[in-house]
């Protein structure tokens, strides 16, 4: 028999899949473990508890929602739930209300259209992009005033101009219109969009030139655009052409008022029949469509061609993608201006670029990096300037290259750091799209593979919690919660499980905004949905802070939670939330028992100056079975007894530690110095276990906290008997 002593110096692999637990010749194999449950792995290797959850408020009727964040600064970030037609707001940790009723803003978007919401943000604006909506924009005035409005393009984008010999006629070049098409055109879902109607300018209207004479109401051209002589008289033009594109301006003599590019722009407010629609001139339109022109174009989106799905800002312009008409064209607005996407030349006109590839790759998501990033249903495209390093995308230069062929599910990719990470199509792994010289390219690296187990319910929903740990927190489709350390500089990339307590517990929905009350920690958001006192409850919650200071009494270890903090008291109200729930409680720092909560309260056996009341959740560490070298070589499926364990705490009170989650022994940490009246202290160090298991070829050890209080991991020392017949 040999004896040996085995460290599990870090558990920085993460849970690891059971498909992976033959392979000890892993390199990661001992740095992993079995099981993590509601532990998050520590940048620097260890395992920590997972705070608990402190309760907010309950959805609106209780209704399934999205929660969205809304980032001005960190001082200003707020958390939006999307619900059944309304957003309701949240802002330091709390309901945002006025006059004692929650702010809410009505939407269009209803509970079946709230997975494909997508968004992006320049400073108080959130725009939002929906396949079956037109574009919106959500604006903040205040803490209290929000507002959600259609964008009202000033111009297209629009399709391909006609080639057919159809006409369409204005009876007016200004105003409220009707359009009358030579053939039938139009139909009802065309109303929303905006059409382009243009005249042959060189043929029709004779160029500016100095020193001519011009007569009142004589219409001149110049680099395109085209100007109305409006004073009396003749006179003889001077010697500085217009180029204005509003209003009036002088050429040294002449006033000239500038009427059109040569292309007016109606919006369709109203439907006849097909060949009859009503409508709004949004710029005028060149007189002769009054006669009628085949010089036009539909607009690119309608509820006919459909409303782009994928949104993103790069270089100063708002980028639209993936119609259901056009699913791999991408349009951007002009420079600077994000609700205009007129067309030209210039470099900051807009710009528009359709996907050549040999399959159908619908745009559904844009991410700016150094470059822009879009992910298709087929593949991994990345959007930039030709040219050099340095260059910004023109109407002129725009180029789209196919970097990897993953292709992307309907979920909204995260940055992470200085890469982008997205769900592949299938939905059950995550890549990292990222930038690799050695193949002058980005690459797309799966993630999730150690663990692919804990994805099998599909990934539903992503948020990136950057401070304190690097994590990326994970919603399946079947309402469990995961979370991926993620630390690529240090070669971290971990995963953990966190399964909530309760009846028909599901997490629904995350988001992370930045903490503005300590600015040390991202505030993390989820929706926790469970059956309550026989009903279907949706709580509203924040992660609370990891780090929570030296202060055992201000452990958060609960789920759902309230706090109290006051007078001595025996009654801890306002639990109407939990009513009929059997809840933990910590007062002053110690364990009580377990009360269950009626008309709201609960009554403690002693009185609290200060106690957290919620759900209690247990955190479990499961190592991987343990594989040594024996005499006679490796101890896999040799008989191996393990006669002592050492585990190192950090910051720790509370644990139990045995061989199964059926034969555990609570360790000791308070000793007969500390008194009796105060909370036991933080510990830290090594607390030393005789262990009490019997022979097994796979011996395991376990690690438990099922009390509302703190515990870190550092590492585990086994010594193990072996036997070597």
């Amino acid at each position: 028999m040999a004896r040996i002593t085995t460290v599990l110096s870090n558990f920085k692999a993460g849970e690891i899949s059971p498909k992976l637990e033959g392979r000890t010749d892993l390199d990661f194999y001992g740095e992993g473990a079995k099981e993590i449950k509601n532990m998050i792995v520590d940048t620097t290797g260890g395992l920590t508890r997972r705070s608990g959850t402190s309760y907010v408020a309950n959805t609106k009727s209780e209704g399934a929602v999205r929660l969205i964040p809304f980032v001005f600064s960190e001082e200003q970030a707020y958390v939006l739930e999307f619900g059944d037609d309304y957003l309701r707001i949240y802002k330091d940790k709390a309901q945002v209300v006025n006059g004692g009723n929650p702010v809410e803003v009505s939407t269009p978007y209803g509970v079946d259209d709230l997975a494909n919401i997508n968004y992006t943000q320049s400073a108080d604006v959130l725009y939002i992009s929906h396949p079956n909506y037109a574009p919106r924009k959500l604006t903040r005035a205040s803490h209290t005033s929000w507002t959600l409005t259609k964008i009202a393009f000033a111009h297209g984008p629009y399709l391909d101009e006609n080639i057919t010999t159809t006409t369409i006629t204005a009876n007016a070049t200004t105003g409220s219109v009707t359009l009358t098409a030579s053939a039938s055109t139009f139909n009802s879902n065309h109303v929303g969009s905006i059409w382009e109607l243009r005249q042959q300018i060189a043929s029709e209207i004779d160029l500016w030139e100095s020193a001519k004479t011009v007569a009142q109401n004589d219409l001149r051209r110049y680099d395109g655009n085209i100007y109305k002589k409006v004073d009396s008289g003749s006179e003889t033009t001077g010697n500085r052409p217009p180029v204005h594109t509003e209003g009036s301006e002088n050429d040294g003599t002449v006033d000239w008022v500038f009427q059109h590019d040569g292309r007016g722009y109606v919006e369709i407010t109203g439907h006849t029949n097909a060949t009859t629609v009503a409508g709004t001139v949004k710029s005028q339109l060149p007189a002769s469509t009054t006669s009628g022109t085949k010089f036009w174009s539909e607009g690119s989106w309608s509820d006919h061609r459909g409303w782009p799905r994928a949104i993103g800002f790069f270089e100063e312009r708002i980028y639209y993608a993936g119609t259901s008409f056009q699913p791999q064209t991408i349009w951007g607005s002009t420079t600077a201006d994000f609700e205009n996407f007129k067309s030209g030349s210039l470099d900051d006109s807009s710009v528009a670029f359709t996907i050549a590839s040999d399959q159908v790759n619908a745009i559904r998501h844009l991410l700016a990096e150094q470059v822009l990033a879009m992910f298709t249903q087929g593949g991994e495209f990345i959007l930039q300037a030709s040219g050099t390093a340095s260059s910004t995308v023109t109407p002129t230069n725009v180029q789209v290259a196919r970097q990897t062929a993953y292709g992307a599910a309907n979920i909204r990719p995260i940055r992470a750091g200085n890469v982008s990470l997205f769900v592949q199509s299938g939905g059950k792994k995550i890549r990292e799209f990222s930038y690799q010289a050695e193949v002058e390219g980005y690459v797309g690296v799966d993630l999730t593979v150690r663990g692919e187990h804990l994805m099998s319910g599909k990934i539903k929903e992503m948020g990136y919690q950057q401070e304190p740990r690097d994590l990326v927190w994970i919603v399946t489709k079947d309402g469990n919660l995961r979370s991926l350390t993620y630390d690529r500089q240090n070669n971290l990339v971990a995963l953990a499980q966190h399964p909530m307590t309760g009846t028909n517990v599901a997490v629904e929905s995350v988001a992370v905004i930045p903490n503005s009350d300590t600015e040390t920690e991202d505030q993390v958001w989820f929706v926790v949905k469970r059956t309550i006192n026989g009903a279907t409850k949706r709580h509203i919650v924040y992660l609370n802070d990891l780090d929570f200071g030296s202060d055992v009494t201000d452990a958060k270890y609960l789920d759902s939670m309230k706090t109290y903090s006051g007078t001595s008291t025996s009654t801890i109200t306002g639990l109407n939330h939990l009513e009929g729930e059997a809840v933990s409680v910590l007062v002053n720092g110690a364990t009580h028992a377990d009360k269950t909560v009626s008309s709201g309260q609960i009554t403690l056996d002693r009185a609290a100056t200060k106690a957290q009341v919620g759900l209690s959740y247990i955190s479990t560490l499961r190592s991987m079975p343990l594989e040594t070298q024996a005499e006679l070589g490796s101890s896999v499926s040799r008989d191996k007894r393990i006669n002592r364990v050492f585990v190192r705490f950090y910051e720790t009170v509370g644990a139990e530690v045995g061989y199964d989650e059926n034969s555990l022994d609570r360790i000791p940490f308070r000793d007969s110095s500390m008194s009796m009246d105060n909370p036991v202290p933080l510990f830290t160090g090594d607390k030393d276990i005789v262990f009490p298991s019997g022979w097994d070829r796979q011996q395991t050890i376990y690690v438990r906290q099922n009390q509302p209080l703190p515990m870190t991991v550092l590492n585990v020392v086994a010594q193990i008997t072996t036997n070597d017949f």
